[in-house]
C-alpha cells in the first residue's frame, strides 16, 4: 500500500514539550494534552465554567503550572476564503454556508502562515473567556488552520497534486494541493468504509483526477483507522503516511482526533 515518502521531509509537526498544554475543544467534550497526560472529558459529566469543579479538574494533572497554552477549536466548522477575494464585511455571509451562529458565538478571523487564506469560524465566547480567566497567556486557533499550515509549508515546489487526509472518529478532513496552491478543502462525515470511500473518490472525480495523477498522504497512522487505509488501498496505490513510521497502538481511544494528541503548534 505504501510507496515510500512523497516528499523530502514529513510535516514535522511540533510536539508538546514540558510545561506546554494543548486544550482541544470538541462538540461533545474537551481534552487537556501534555507530554504526560491526555485525558478526554465528556460534556455530559464536565463543563468549562468558573467554579470549584473545574478548578479541581485543572489541578488534577497540574495543568495550571503550564507556561505555554494553546486552545484548539474542533467544535465548529471553519470556512477558508482566499485572501485575494476576502471582504471583512462579508464574514457572516461566508460562515452562513457552513454553520448557524448562536447568541454566545462570535466570529474569529485568522490568517494562514503563508498569508494566502483567511480562516473564519464561530467561537463560544463564554468558554474562551473562562479559559482566559485561568490561563492568562492562552492563544486560540482552529485545527483546520493547523492542517493547512502543515500542508502548505511542505517543500513541494512543482505542480504535483497531493490529497492530504486527516482522520477523526466521525469525520475526516480533505485538502487537495497542486504544488503550493490549495485546490479544495472540506470536511466529510462517515460511518463506515463505504461512506469514507464515497467522498474520497467523489472528490477525485470532481477534480478529474485519475489514480495515477495524484498522491494521498495521511496525517499519521493509527490502528483504529486501519480498515479505512486498507479499503482505500484497493482503489489507490500511491498512499503514504506523514510523521509516522508505523502504526500508533496506544492513541487514547476516547480522543476523537489522535493526530493532535501530541501536537503543539
Amino acid at each position: 500500500m505504501e510507496t515510500g515518502p512523497l516528499f523530502s521531509m514529513p510535516f514535522n509537526k511540533t510536539i508538546i514539550q514540558e510545561k506546554e498544554l494543548s486544550i482541544q475543544l470538541f462538540k461533545d467534550g474537551f481534552s487537556f494534552c501534555t507530554p504526560n497526560a491526555r485525558p478526554f472529558f465528556k460534556f455530559e459529566t464536565h463543563s468549562i465554567v468558573k467554579g470549584d469543579d473545574f478548578e479541581k479538574l485543572l489541578e488534577s494533572h497540574s495543568f495550571l503550572e503550564s507556561k505555554k497554552i494553546i486552545g484548539i477549536h474542533f467544535d465548529q466548522s471553519a470556512t477558508f476564503v482566499p485572501k485575494t477575494l476576502y471582504n471583512p464585511a462579508q464574514k457572516h455571509t461566508y460562515l452562513n454556508y457552513n454553520v448557524s451562529l448562536q447568541e454566545t458565538h462570535s466570529i474569529e478571523e485568522k490568517e494562514s502562515k503563508d498569508e494566502q487564506i483567511k480562516v473564519l469560524y464561530p467561537v463560544d465566547t463564554v468558554i474562551e473567556k473562562t479559559l482566559q480567566h485561568y490561563f492568562k497567556e492562552i492563544r486560540f486557533t482552529h485545527y483546520s488552520q493547523i492542517l493547512y499550515d502543515l500542508s502548505s509549508r511542505v517543500n513541494n515546489t512543482d505542480d504535483s497534486i497531493v490529497m492530504n487526509l486527516h482522520m477523526q472518529d466521525d469525520q475526516f478532513d480533505l485538502l487537495v494541493f497542486k504544488g503550493k496552491e490549495l485546490l479544495l478543502f472540506n470536511t466529510y462525515p462517515y460511518q463506515n468504509e463505504d461512506g469514507f470511500l464515497y467522498f474520497v473518490l467523489a472528490v477525485a472525480e470532481e477534480l478529474s483526477l485519475s489514480p495515477e495523477a495524484f498522491d494521498i498522504l495521511f496525517f499519521g497512522k493509527y490502528v483504529r483507522y486501519k480498515k479505512y487505509y486498507e479499503a482505500l488501498s484497493h482503489y489507490h496505490e500511491k498512499i503514504t503516511f506523514a510523521d509516522q513510521e508505523g502504526f500508533v497502538m496506544f492513541d487514547e481511544r476516547e480522543h476523537p482526533a489522535p493526530y493532535f494528541i501530541n501536537l503543539f503548534d
